[in-house]
């Protein structure tokens, strides 16, 4: 059986996505941030980072959103919402499911340093340039893969869909678009 630590208000729903679009039997254990069940002692032996998502399938513990994305992707949506191994689109696939917080996030939500020289020891680059890559990345669209939807949309989409609810990303059309398609997948 699959478990899923899941909290309202966190990335949790984007795990929960991707569960529901493979189609796998699932429960989820409430672990709620608000109350801090992510910090009770039981919980920190699951991911002792304390945080959420986490997700338990019969034994084996994987944590962080886009590895769990990874991780049920290759395992329950292998050549479907994860491209096979001998798939050109997999190096693809793997660089927008890590962009999602690996780039994404960090870039679109932690100020600008007053002085841009500094911004060259920022991993994630900086919140123009990743908006860049980004829609050059949709351009083809409608989704990360070109026409295929596949766990990439799901990492990022996610997390993408609640930055343009919150107007964290500008009005550009390739991303109203992007928006719009996920809605639709």
């Amino acid at each position: 059986m699959i478990t899923l630590y899941f909290s309202v208000a966190s990335r949790s729903f984007v795990p929960l996505w991707l569960l529901e679009e493979l189609g796998v039997p699932y429960e989820t254990v409430d672990t709620d941030i608000r109350s801090r069940k992510q910090k009770a002692p039981d919980y920190l032996k699951i991911n002792p980072m304390g945080k959420v998502p986490a997700l338990d399938d019969g034994g084996t513990i994987v944590t962080e959103a886009p590895a769990i994305c990874l991780y049920l992707a290759d395992r329950y949506g292998y050549g479907t919402l994860s491209p096979k191994l001998d798939d050109p689109a997999r190096g693809l696939y793997f660089k927008w499911c890590v962009f999602a917080t690996a780039v994404f996030e960090p870039a679109l939500y932690l100020p600008e340093p007053a002085n841009p020289a500094d911004k060259t020891g920022f991993g994630w680059g900086d919140r123009e340039t990743m908006l860049s890559v980004l829609e050059a990345g949709l351009s083809p669209g409608p989704f990360l893969l070109g026409a295929r939807f596949s766990a990439a949309d799901i990492a990022l989409g996610g997390l993408f869909t609640i930055a343009m609810f919150n107007e964290r990303i500008p009005g550009r059309p390739v991303f109203a678009a992007y928006n719009a398609a996920l809605f639709k997948s």
